[in-house]
């Protein structure tokens, strides 16, 4: 019996032991991922991507996500294919949507359509269809829709009441914007200007706006099969980059020159300090907005051109190729984070586009557009919505056409002239795919 009892005690703590031992029986792994995403070390959203990624882990004790704060977009691109290209890649990755193709290039991403099939049915259908244009390539889909945004038109209501014009009925068309944009620009009595009829930011690091005018121009510019050409010097194109330059140049109801409506980041703000009475910029600006504005606004589609349009943007969710088992865990990552309740807390949080239809019914949602209505324009406006470029050397590409811009800004090449001359460096960039 003491024989027997002996043997029992030894069993039992050969199961305890084994139980509490990493990896033993009874035990689940951690499994560790890397995030990356594109925002700088401090300020609002930082904390609240924290906040988020934190309920995340407290509420999957399996998986530890570590988010990593990677700059810009284009900061954050470069540090993903450095550590790809090192053999270190993040996991999962918040990039800049139109970065499909270098991805794809440097075989940095696994397709998804083998974990969407394991979803409910229909999961994939709630996203808004215009933010998945730019999702898929060979019949395959590479990426969710995250913090997406569209071109949007912001306008100041107290200027246009102002100016005699009515604050409810903001500029429809580019010939109701023109005539708008005369009355509400004003100059002392030496002429200087004290305040602008409308900013356009037309290019900075990615021509991003003007691609929503060249949508309203019904303009087919670059190739949304596969990634191989563009067409940057056609008369949609051209008519569109002219009219922008018009508003400077001929109307002079913009800021002149090549450097002023260069500047991304100025645009909101001169919008804030009431230095300009309409721009053009992303709907992600709206908290911004909302927050620093001491006057009243409202926020409208793009005034059309030869049609309504706009132009999707912003940054999906990428998974990087590692191992299955992290590839499962990131898409558990991913699905959380794009589920109507944590899409619409980073919705508010930040202004961007809601990214799911389900999401606007959320609590959250619905009291925020109560509190927000301008907060649905974005969405109404994706019906209407093109698909942003989206090649092969995307940003060497972009670059062709951001300098072409900067080159009839400054009134050293006609706009056809430049537009040409981005075709030729875009076509000799591409010839290779």
């Amino acid at each position: 019996m003491v024989v027997l009892r002996t043997l029992a005690a030894v069993a039992l703590a050969l199961i305890v032991a084994i139980a509490i031992l990493p990896g033993g029986a009874g035990a689940q792994a951690t499994v560790s991922l890397k995030y990356y995403f594109p925002v700088g070390v401090s300020g609002p959203l930082n904390q609240l991507m924290t906040s988020i990624v934190d309920d995340f882990n407290r509420s999957h004790p399996s998986i530890k996500v570590e988010p990593v704060f990677a700059g810009n977009y284009v900061e954050a691109m470069a540090k993903a294919i450095t550590g790809v290209m090192g053999g270190s890649p993040p996991d999962v990755a918040v990039l800049d949507t139109p970065e499909l193709y270098s991805l794809l290039d440097h075989d940095a991403i696994v397709p998804l359509d083998d974990m969407i099939t394991k979803e409910p049915k229909g999961w994939l259908d709630d996203f808004y269809p215009a933010l998945l244009l730019n999702a898929r390539s060979n019949g395959h889909i590479y990426s969710i829709p995250y913090q997406r945004s569209t071109v949007i038109f912001f306008y100041n209501k107290d200027m246009f009441q102002k100016a005699g014009l009515d604050p409810n009925k903001p500029p429809k068309n580019w010939t109701e914007l023109v005539a708008d944009a005369q009355k509400l620009t004003i100059r002392d009595a030496s002429g200087r200007v004290t305040q602008w009829g409308v900013e356009v930011p037309v290019v900075d690091t990615s021509p991003w706006t003007i691609q929503g005018f060249f949508v309203e121009q019904k303009a087919k510019y670059f190739d949304t099969v596969s990634g191989k050409w563009v067409k940057f010097n056609s008369p949609e194109t051209t008519s569109a980059v002219e009219f922008i330059l018009d508003l400077q140049n001929k109307y002079k109801v913009h800021p002149p020159g090549p450097s002023s409506p260069a500047f991304w980041g100025q645009v909101p703000q001169d919008f804030v300090q009431q230095k300009v009475a309409m721009i053009y910029t992303t709907t992600g600006n709206m908290t911004f907005i909302r927050t620093n504005a001491k006057f009243n606004w409202n926020a409208a589609f793009m005034p059309a051109g030869a049609q309504w349009g706009s132009v999707t943007g912003g940054g999906s969710m990428y998974i990087f190729k590692t191992t299955p088992e992290r590839e499962q865990a990131a898409w558990t990552f991913v699905t959380w984070m794009t589920n109507p309740t944590q899409a619409a807390r980073w919705s508010i949080g930040t202004g961007y586009v809601p990214i799911r239809k389900t999401e606007l019914s959320t609590p959250a949602f619905s009291g925020y557009m109560q509190q927000v209505p301008q907060a649905l324009t974005a969405t109404l406006q994706l019906r209407v919505a093109g698909e942003q470029m989206t090649v092969h050397d995307q940003d060497e590409v972009q670059q062709t056409l951001v300098t072409a811009i900067q080159a009839a800004q400054s009134g050293r090449l006609t706009v056809a002239a430049a537009l040409d001359q981005a075709q030729r460096n875009a076509t000799q960039l591409l010839s290779k795919y």
